[in-house]
């Protein structure tokens, strides 16, 4: 049993027969009922993404496409250990036409940077190891690359 009001577990039963909260001495009655567990049903998976969206932040949604792959590509190349590779990666990025990336998941043009770079630069790198790091396919790097090899 818990206090209403002071939520402390210490219930006494005084010479009255009647349960008190020792902490703050409010008199429960003379029956220890237990407090009502409220049974919530599970969110569906449109609550759950309704309140995701809700606790995301102005500054995350505000970010421009160039600032989300600069933060992918020290994302990768970080993990891999090799920081040569991010500006190289980055002077392919700024060299190319907005009209070759537009559409494109930040995280897969990052990716195809980071392997193009760093074939480039004679460095092996598998796709493989990019798409765990970013959490996507290495087909879609693989597909990302063939085309970005044409403009880089």
């Amino acid at each position: 049993m818990i206090c209403p009001y002071c939520k402390s577990d210490k219930i006494s039963l005084n010479e009255n027969g009647e349960y008190v909260c020792t902490e703050c001495g409010t008199v429960l009655g003379f029956e220890l009922m237990p407090p009502r567990v409220k049974f919530e049903a599970p969110l569906r998976r449109e609550s759950r993404l309704l309140m995701y969206l809700e606790k995301e932040t102005k500054e995350t949604v505000k970010k421009r496409y160039s600032e989300l792959v600069r933060f992918y590509l020290a994302k990768v190349v970080r993990e891999l250990g090799r920081p040569e590779l991010e500006q190289v990666a980055w002077s392919m990025f700024t060299t190319l036409d907005k009209r070759v990336y537009q559409g494109k998941n930040p995280r897969v043009i990052a990716a195809a940077l980071v392997y193009l770079a760093a074939e480039k630069s004679g460095f092996h790198i598998y796709k493989q190891q990019i798409a765990v790091i970013l959490n996507i396919s290495k087909f879609t790097i693989r597909d990302t690359v063939t085309k970005l090899r044409r403009h880089v």
